[in-house]
């Protein structure tokens, strides 16, 4: 099973960026978003780093669960 990442972002995330990562929770604060979801390897978390910094929302943080999703 995949491990779980946390995408911490400075801004929100918009519309067009939820529906490309539907695997994903997003909690939005006030100057900040965390996107939670899991990635099936290193080739889908880069995509997934892509897709953010290309849409001009970095991730600034990303933390690894030690707790697998299940």
């Amino acid at each position: 099973m995949p491990n779980v990442y946390e995408f911490g972002i400075t801004g929100a995330v918009g519309p067009v960026i939820q529906a490309c990562l539907p695997e994903t929770s997003v909690v939005t604060e006030t100057h900040f978003t965390v996107l939670t979801g899991t990635v099936d390897g290193p080739d889908q978390l880069r995509r997934v780093l892509d897709l953010l910094d290309d849409n001009g929302v970095p991730a600034l943080d990303l933390r690894i669960s030690r707790h697998q999703a299940g």
